[in-house]
Parts: C-alpha cells; sequence; structure tokens
C-alpha cells in the first residue's frame, strides 16, 4: 500500500534520493505502519504485535499474538502466549479491536492503516493512540453504521479503522479509494 508515518508529505518534502535513504532506514512502506487483527473465535482474536512487518507475520507470539481479553481495571490486554516466547507488545489499539470484535461477532478482520479516504465518518477529537476514549469514539462510530460489519471509520489527524469479513473484503473494498495524506486540522 506504501504508507507513512509521517502527518505531512514527506514524499514530497526530501529529495527521492533522501527519501529511498529514510525507506530503506527505518523499514517504512506497506502496512508496517498500523495494525491488522483477524477473529480466531467468539472471544479470541490474533493481532499484529507493535512495530512488525506486517508484510511478514511468521512467528506466533512475536509477530502475530493471541488477545483473549481486556482487562478493564487495569486498562492492559490479555494475552495467550506459547511456551518459551517472549512476546513482542500488541498494537496499542488492540483495545479498540477488542471492543469491535466484542460487539459485533460478524466482524471477522479489522485493519487500521494511517491512511484516509473521502466521505467517511469521523471521530471529531483527535485523541491519543491506544487510549480507551478513541476506542469507545471509535466503537460508537462503527455501531452507527448500517452495516457494522463492513464500516469505515476515520480517527481525526491519525487513519483509519476499517471492518470487514476477513482481510480480504477489507482490502477489496479499500483497493484503489485510500489517500495515502490524512487531511490535518
Amino acid at each position: 500500500m506504501d504508507l507513512f508515518p509521517a502527518a505531512f508529505p514527506i514524499q514530497e518534502i526530501l529529495p527521492p534520493e533522501d527519501f529511498r535513504h529514510v525507506k530503506r532506514l527505518y523499514g517504512i512502506g506497506g502496512l508496517s505502519y498500523g495494525n491488522l487483527s483477524a477473529r480466531k473465535d467468539d472471544r479470541r482474536f490474533w493481532m499484529s504485535a507493535s512495530g512488525v512487518n506486517k508484510g511478514n507475520l511468521s512467528r506466533i507470539g512475536e509477530d502475530m499474538l493471541l488477545v483473549k481479553h481486556f482487562h478493564e481495571e487495569r486498562k492492559t490486554m490479555q494475552l495467550s502466549v506459547p511456551p518459551n516466547v517472549t512476546p513482542r507488545r500488541v498494537s496499542v489499539d488492540a483495545i479498540e479491536h477488542w471492543m469491535i470484535y466484542t460487539e459485533h461477532p460478524k466482524v471477522g478482520a479489522v485493519i487500521h492503516i494511517h491512511a484516509w479516504m473521502d466521505g467517511v465518518p469521523s471521530t471529531q477529537i483527535n485523541y491519543p493512540c491506544g487510549t480507551v476514549e478513541l476506542a469507545r469514539a471509535v466503537a460508537q462510530l462503527v455501531r452507527e453504521e448500517d452495516n457494522p460489519d463492513r464500516a469505515i471509520i476515520g480517527l481525526k489527524n491519525h487513519g483509519l479503522t476499517i471492518t470487514g469479513r476477513d482481510l480480504d473484503d477489507i482490502f477489496e473494498r479499500i483497493e484503489g479509494r485510500i489517500i495515502p495524506q490524512v487531511p490535518m486540522s
């Protein structure tokens, strides 16, 4: 998808040679910024770990984590990790995915990308990433959609959260419609 985490058009500011160097140095591009998840069963889902290359998810417990619960009081996600594996940190957006999966049993996958699409409902406040407040605002907008199982929700000054039957469904629906630069207001 060739998306970048910058809040400004970095590819237009840097000379092409410097931009290529930054991409190589930081591994920028694809879905490395953002996250994705897929439902395992009624109460658990697989989710990408924080900071991993989403194009190369190969190690369970390191690249992909099995989220089994959200601990409300501690505001922490509970994971199931194979023995002898030191897990990476799950994406900060796991709470948002948890709320969506819990409320909408037909949602089979969720992705979050740092990009935009015209004409999507959006949060009105620029909440910090990974907060319960952001998760609740996104969950509310998903709930208000005609078809919550296939929603596209904007996160003000940040990106998109997209629900679908599965990852293929999501990517088919957004193909050719993504605007790489998130509008800032």
